[in-house]
């Protein structure tokens, strides 16, 4: 049994660093906005080399050894096993399963699992119960996603939370209402937090966009409304 289980593992981790290697090679633009967490320095050659493209006046980026692809996908790997295991200790949640489900999201960079993992311990959100997770958008890139069920959790969590309303335009754009709007009313403030979508900018091919435009209209909207209460740090006691 032992020796299934460490096959199976090895299998994992085998088939993660191949993934995070395709990642980095394509997205070498990561290694150098993370820098902080990649302490690994490139070799005196790679450092100072730079290539010279015709047509632009931006150098292009040093190219990655394979040793420094190589200790870049180990860091990578240790960064998450670490978040991993914070994540789960903040949450309270069973390590094991946080990994499992980690594992599962194979097609994500591992630059956007380290964000989900960062954000669940500081909003104490859980992607195991679909409070928080990953979504891609047309153009191909990966984005942590707060759904409507982690947005009810952060607004009611809150001791200064007042409750919310929600308007919506008269003019119709195929049916739908135009725009819909979501106001978050606190008890220390005087002004609601405001936030208006149009259907036209939010809407997109998904199925549920076209079994229920007005209620993904609306989500879009508190959404937007707690991302934006969340920005301008008004989510403090």
């Amino acid at each position: 049994m032992k020796t299934v289980v460490s096959k199976v593992n090895a299998n994992k981790t085998a088939k993660r660093a191949h993934a995070l290697k395709e990642l980095l090679e394509k997205q070498e633009t990561n290694l150098l906005e993370i820098k902080e967490d990649l302490p690994f320095e490139a070799d005196s050659q790679t450092a100072n080399t730079r290539t010279v493209q015709f047509g632009s006046d931006r150098p292009a980026l040093p190219s990655l050894t394979s040793s420094n692809l190589s200790e870049a996908i180990s860091i990578f790997n240790e960064l998450i096993t670490k978040e991993i295991a914070g994540a789960a200790s903040v949450l309270e949640i069973n390590e094991l399963e946080l990994k499992a489900w980690i594992d599962l999201q194979i097609e994500v960079p591992a630059k956007t699992i380290l964000v989900l993992l960062r954000t669940m311990q500081h909003w104490h959100l859980d992607p195991l119960k679909e409070e928080i997770g990953f979504t891609q958008y047309e153009d191909g890139k990966w984005q942590v996603f707060i759904s409507i069920d982690g947005c009810s959790k952060l607004l009611n969590k809150h001791t200064q939370f007042n409750g919310l309303v929600f308007n919506q335009a008269d003019t119709l754009v195929e049916g739908v209402p135009e725009w819909m709007e979501c106001s978050i009313y606190r008890r220390d403030r005087i002004m609601p937090i405001t936030v208006r979508e149009y259907f036209v900018e939010v809407r997109n091919s998904h199925d549920m966009w076209q079994k229920m435009p007005r209620r993904m209209l609306r989500h879009r909207a508190l959404q937007q409304c707690v991302r934006d209460r969340k920005s301008t740090r008004l989510n403090s006691s």
